[in-house]
């Protein structure tokens, strides 16, 4: 019980890192951010939210996260996002949108796509690990 615990509570230490590295990197780099943001394939309409959305959605997470009733939550969200982040990166890997800029802050903005997929592999394997480690104990870890 103790092992699983260590590990859900370290998974949820670096999705914290993660989310709040990657936002405040986007307020402190925003017109870059924005700059990126349109080149990527969404509609025009979508971006202020986008934009404004994301930062705050992954700061809102790490809140999560941090909040022993929370966590598990906070976890799921986490992981459901970094399924959606590595689904959009493997489509920009496939040519679907033809050539696009990263849009991510601070030095994960370096990475190629396949690094970036590898990346975010890791994550979603980490956080599903955490979720089943967890799923059949009687108490919510702390």
């Amino acid at each position: 019980m103790k092992t699983r615990t260590l590990f859900f509570n370290t998974v949820c230490l670096l999705f914290i890192s993660m989310f709040v590295y990657a936002a405040v990197s986007k307020w402190m780099e925003f017109n870059v951010f924005v700059s990126q943001m349109h080149k990527q394939p969404f509609p025009a309409q979508f971006l202020p939210l986008l934009v404004w959305g994301i930062p705050f959605t992954e700061i809102f997470v790490s809140f999560l996260l941090s909040v022993d009733k929370t966590r598990l939550m906070g976890l799921k969200i986490a992981t459901g996002m970094m399924i959606l982040f590595t689904g959009y990166i493997i489509l920009i890997e496939l040519r679907y949108f033809g050539k696009i800029p990263c849009s991510c802050g601070g030095a994960i903005v370096q990475f190629t796509w396949v690094q970036h997929l590898y990346f975010n592999l890791f994550f979603v394997l980490a956080g599903a690990i955490a979720l089943l480690l967890i799923r059949n104990t009687k108490a919510l870890p702390r």
